[in-house]
């Protein structure tokens, strides 16, 4: 299966190249045709605007893979590669237009450019479609197999054999008591076996003789590591009189990385509030129409490290109906728990309804759409929210977290995050956990613009949310 993985790696490169030569071919008879315009001026004879593109093609390979379009080994669901592959190709355009202009070549219509992100986002999108459909086919047909080794029987283990199975590899599971380093030769059959897996915590020297047998065999090894090991990934390493000095980072959100995360959203919630103004105008118009009371509702929510802000939502339940001494007060405080006692369909410290009688016509509708959120916009311009981070906690929530989940305070609650586009209002807390700590411990500005992309279709597609 090595071999098979290489293989449909480098496969994307060709294919790849051939999609964006024909978006750029398309969109230049597109634009001859005259489509939504009227008829072109001067263009470029064909010939030399394909000289051109050929270079752009080759050009936008390279941006491909430094956004991550080409990392090996991944699995990715259809979406996925969709929200990779729009990131890719708007990138690689702006790029190209930045270049153009500097260049001031005038011939290269506006119009072209976008028919060219248009046809490419599309055409890349199939091809890589194309690739994993015949991969999958060629498992199916049990002409290529991945063969996979999981040594543990624990809770990871067990999800990690449900997942390598649902992408249809061939998966055995060995228990830690199992694990033979004298038989290892027997216990993992070099020939057989493309990837092994600790889920567990194995000795010093289990480890050890695993590694080097994965190393001579060309195995893939990877382990799920501990706490411990899991905090040293972000370490910093100083030197103060020969004494060498290690720092524990628990999220890599730290000194150009904050600053970094700080000017997007700055930059972004700007945007924001400008091009969405009229549009919060008339949801907050729509709200007061739909019930009495204020159009915004305000409450206290504890932000990094647990210091409060004031959080902004539109109000989406009735006024008396809502917590908060400016609105239902103590009434609406004790419906809240009676809700909570005979009708909660979350689990752990989660909180959730799906048919609230509480909420509005209306706010049914902002909270499917996601519109609700809009004047935390507000927040992020203040600094005291960012545009991706864990969902903000209520208070009564934060009073029961333990150590593990106060990890969650570490960063700035954010308007969207991992849980909100991995199945929204249908997902656990433990999962909600998990992967708000996955988001913590690995934070990239690479991975705030894939979730802000996935946000906007899930609120477009009304998915998972109530």
């Amino acid at each position: 299966m090595k071999r098979f993985q290489l293989l449909f790696t480098f496969l994307q490169l060709p294919i790849d190249f051939l999609m964006v030569l024909l978006a750029f071919s398309l969109a230049y008879w597109a634009r001859e045709a005259a489509w939504f315009s009227p008829q072109p001026g001067y263009m470029m004879p064909f010939s030399g605007y394909l000289n051109l593109t050929l270079a752009v093609a080759i050009a936008w390979l390279a941006i491909f893979a430094f956004t991550g379009m080409y990392s090996l080994g991944s699995y990715y669901t259809p979406l996925q590669i969709w929200n990779r592959t729009f990131v890719g190709v708007s990138v690689s355009l702006a790029i190209f237009i930045i270049i153009l202009f500097g260049l001031k070549e005038a011939f290269f219509s506006r119009l072209i450019a976008a028919y060219a992100w248009g046809f490419a986002v599309i055409l890349v999108w199939c091809g890589r479609l194309a690739l994993l459909g015949l991969q999958r086919w060629l498992k199916r047909l049990k002409v290529i197999q991945h063969q996979v080794l999981i040594i543990g029987e624990n809770g990871a283990g067990e999800e990690l054999r449900q997942f390598y199975l649902r992408k249809l590899s061939v998966v055995r599971l060995l228990p830690e008591r199992e694990l033979d380093i004298e038989r290892l030769n027997e216990l993992v059959p070099a020939h057989s076996t493309d990837e092994v897996i600790v889920a567990v915590g194995l000795t010093l020297e289990r480890n050890l003789a695993l590694i080097n047998f994965c190393e001579r065999h060309g195995i893939r090894f990877r382990y799920v590591p501990s706490l411990a090991e899991l905090y040293s990934a972000h370490a910093a390493t100083d030197t103060i009189m020969g004494h060498p000095l290690i720092e524990l980072r628990p999220t890599p959100l730290d000194g150009w990385g904050r600053i970094i995360k700080r000017a997007f959203d700055i930059v972004l919630s700007l945007l924001g509030l400008i091009v969405l103004a009229p549009i919060m105008w008339l949801i907050a118009i729509l709200v007061r129409l739909g019930s009495p009371g204020p159009a915004l509702y305000i409450q206290k929510r504890p932000g990094q490290f647990g210091k409060e802000f004031n959080f902004y939502k539109f109000r989406s339940m009735y006024t008396h109906l809502s917590t908060g001494g400016r609105y239902g007060g103590e009434q609406a405080e004790q419906l809240r728990e009676e809700l909570r006692r005979t009708r909660n369909e979350g689990s752990g410290l989660l909180f959730k309804i799906k048919d609230d009688p509480r909420v509005t016509r209306f706010g049914r509708f902002m909270r499917r759409t996601s519109l609700d959120e809009l004047p935390q916009l507000f927040n992020v311009l203040n600094g005291e929210m960012s545009l991706v981070g864990p969902r903000p906690p209520l208070s009564d929530e934060v009073a029961q977290y333990n150590q593990r989940q106060f990890k969650r305070l570490l960063v700035k609650p954010g308007m969207t995050g991992p849980w909100q586009v991995s199945g929204r209002s249908d997902a656990s807390f433990d999962e909600y956990l998990k992967l708000d700590m996955y988001y913590i411990e690995h934070w990239s500005l690479w991975l705030d613009i894939q979730l802000i992309f996935k946000t906007v279709w899930v609120a477009i597609m009304c998915k998972g949310a109530y």
